[in-house]
């Protein structure tokens, strides 16, 4: 059963180093859904000063995805969360034709002790396990054509019974095995399961689960072409990294008795499981394009069903503006918590405060809405020079960098993502704002006397600050017999364009005198013909 005692992460077996690991596929380009299991392992590793590994799973070599791999690694860097263990510079360089160029800043000289970390560069481990397992007579050479499983399999479907391999070659002799495999006879290796009683599993979270052994195949291992499957090659993996605790979807769960059984056929103690919960859209759904599942570095072309779509997704850290520290915090609490209320974290208390037992069996729901708002609050909390800095890369790059700041410091309090940077303060980088009809009709037209006072007024102002500029405004205000809304709803508009946005006196400090005088002109010419109050 789970370990009650908060500080036996081994769950009653002897403690050893924490190492966890992230073992995508380059087959695509990963959604930020992925990212969060990851984002789990890592926290895991940290708590107790351990290793984080990346492991790099491309034994299915047809579904490769160029520049999936440098994808995967920049995701990691931008979220925070690089690994300590994995692909070095040497070993993607060799990959560079097939894969895609990797950025070498992206990844380590050496990439650790416990390498290759490319499961396609570490085929002959895989071989030599495979002799292993058919010398201790615990795998076999099975020679079906894919003719022959397929009609087995439809008899199965007429009979309206579940197909299971009938294991026809596992008394098959070994040395007769050989001989036609040597011959260039295809084959490939099936582990022998246990053909009854339990399968035992143990889950961090669930517990003990018996799997009844009759409902087991005897799985593939080593497939025709000289490739291993995922079911073996990521337990070697696991085995030879020394990983202490394996955090995967619950999918995984169903394939836990072929992992186990792989670990026993070899003689090795199988790490600790830890199937942590789905990640669902806000509707409760899979995630998708629709409901959040975009990846945290854009654009990428979209992959459905093998193909290209034609689209393109954006990423969620570089082109939406969602700050990686907030990202880092939403993710760690979807499907965790720390055992209180507490939801905005900084890293290091999620890292002090992350544990096991406190992952949720519930699937943990990705709510935009609520990402948004977190990121929100951790932009109010950037002071603005750290503000500018995360939203120059959103800003044109001609702006003038002391005005640029001080102009988008006015909508930090209401941004919530930075790619909204640009569109709520585009009239300070303009010469003119664009003027919306309605607003000049219903606030422009008999407004020109008293927007020309307020211009010839605000010139000659000797002191240039916001309270200076709120007196002039209300006493030009006052004698043109203004109250209200008639004060500064046309004054907006003739400086912005909108009838909404931050302060009034602030965004006039900002422009300065030449801007506003370049605004009061034009907004007098609209509003020519008016009669003013």
């Amino acid at each position: 059963m789970p370990t009650t005692d908060p500080t036996d992460i081994f769950m009653g077996r002897e403690p050893r180093r924490v190492r966890t690991r992230f073992a995508p596929s380059p087959t695509g380009f990963l959604h930020v859904g992925a990212f969060r299991t990851a984002l789990f392992s890592y926290l895991l590793a940290k708590k107790y000063d351990g290793d984080f590994l990346l492991r790099i799973e491309d034994t299915d070599q047809k579904r490769l995805v160029k520049g999936s791999l440098e994808h995967i690694i920049q995701s990691l860097h931008a979220l925070g969360t690089p690994y300590d263990e994995g692909p070095d510079q040497a070993a993607v360089a060799a990959l560079s034709e097939a894969y895609g160029a990797v950025d070498p800043a992206l990844v380590p000289e050496n990439g650790g002790a416990h390498g290759p970390y490319i499961q396609s560069q570490r085929r002959a481990r895989y071989t030599e396990l495979v002799e292993q397992l058919l010398d201790d007579g615990k795998a076999y050479w099975a020679f079906e054509t894919e003719e022959e499983l397929a009609a087995k399999k439809a008899a199965c479907d007429a009979r309206k019974i579940p197909y299971r391999y009938d294991r026809h070659f596992r008394d098959y002799p070994l040395a007769e095995a050989r001989k036609r495999v040597a011959d260039g006879e295809r084959a490939v290796v099936r582990l022998k399961m246990p053909t009854e009683g339990p399968i035992r599993t143990v889950d961090f979270l669930r517990g003990e689960t018996l799997w009844d052994a009759t409902t087991q195949d005897d799985f593939v291992i080593l497939k025709a072409d000289g490739l291993p499957v995922y079911h073996l090659a990521a337990m070697v993996d696991d085995h030879d990294m020394e990983i202490s605790h394996i955090l995967r979807g619950e999918e995984w769960i169903s394939s836990t008795p072929k992992h186990v059984s792989v670990f026993q056929a070899l003689g090795w103690e199988a790490p600790i499981f830890v199937h942590t919960p789905n990640v669902l859209g806000w509707d409760r759904k899979k995630l998708s394009k629709r409901n959040g599942a975009l990846p945290l570095i854009g654009p990428v072309p979209e992959i459905k069903d093998g193909g290209l779509t034609g689209e393109f997704l954006t990423g969620y850290l570089n082109q939406d503006g969602i700050l990686p520290e907030a990202l880092f915090n939403f993710l760690a609490i979807c499907g965790w918590s720390p055992g209180d209320d507490r939801e905005l974290m900084p890293r290091d208390e999620i890292i002090a405060a992350f544990d096991l037992r406190h992952i949720s069996l519930s699937p943990g729901i990705f709510d935009l809405d609520k990402l948004k708002w977190m990121n929100g609050v951790y932009i109010r909390n950037l002071s603005p020079s750290a503000f500018y800095e995360r939203a120059r890369p959103f800003l044109p790059a001609e702006l003038d960098a002391d005005y640029a700041a001080a102009a988008i410091a006015l909508e930090q309090e209401r941004v919530k993502e930075l790619r909204e940077v640009p569109e709520v303060t585009d009239f300070f980088f303009v010469e003119l704002p664009e003027y919306n009809a309605k607003s000049v009709e219903k606030w422009l037209k008999g407004a020109g006397a008293y927007l020309a006072e307020l211009d010839s007024t605000l010139a000659g102002l000797p002191e240039w600050s916001v309270a200076a500029i709120e007196t002039v405004v209300r006493s030009v205000a006052a004698s043109h017999n203004r109250e209200k809304g008639e004060v500064t709803h046309p004054v907006r508009v003739a400086l912005t364009g909108r009838e909404v946005g931050p302060g009034l006196f602030e965004l006039m400090e900002v422009l300065g005198k030449e801007r506003l005088a370049r605004r009061f002109k034009k907004a007098k010419e609209l509003a020519d013909g008016g009669t003013d109050s």
